[in-house]
């Protein structure tokens, strides 16, 4: 589900993302970014949430463009950064997440954000 009218932003204000696709269910978990196009996350963050902290594994199978990931902890403060995954790779986040974002490969940079950067929805 896209969620429209809401802004992913750092806590300064400075606008990551206009739109959200919230990644909730199993199917929408597993399947991801596969099988689409690069233009899924030109204008769009991509928002995975799961119920307890945990090591999700990311795997790009069938992602034929590289993205950015941001994982989270529960208050949404940025614990682990990855830049320009590849397709065909894989990626197990060094710490315990709530939650992940993909978006467009370069995104991170051309952002600045870091970790320990909160990052809330509006």
């Amino acid at each position: 589900m896209v969620i429209g009218g809401y802004m992913l932003k750092t806590r300064s204000g400075k606008i990551i993302s206009k739109n959200i696709r919230v990644c909730d269910t199993f199917w929408q978990k597993g399947t991801g970014l596969m099988f689409r196009s690069k233009n899924s996350v030109k204008d769009t963050a991509w928002l995975f949430t799961f119920s307890k902290p945990s090591r999700i594994g990311i795997t790009m199978w069938f992602v034929f463009f590289p993205i950015d990931i941001i994982f989270l902890d529960k208050n949404n403060k940025v614990v682990e950064l990855v830049r320009d995954l590849k397709p065909f790779s894989f990626y197990n986040p060094k710490v315990n997440i709530c939650s992940f974002i993909e978006f467009k490969a370069g995104l991170i940079k051309d952002s600045g954000i870091i970790i320990g950067t909160k990052l809330r929805m509006k």
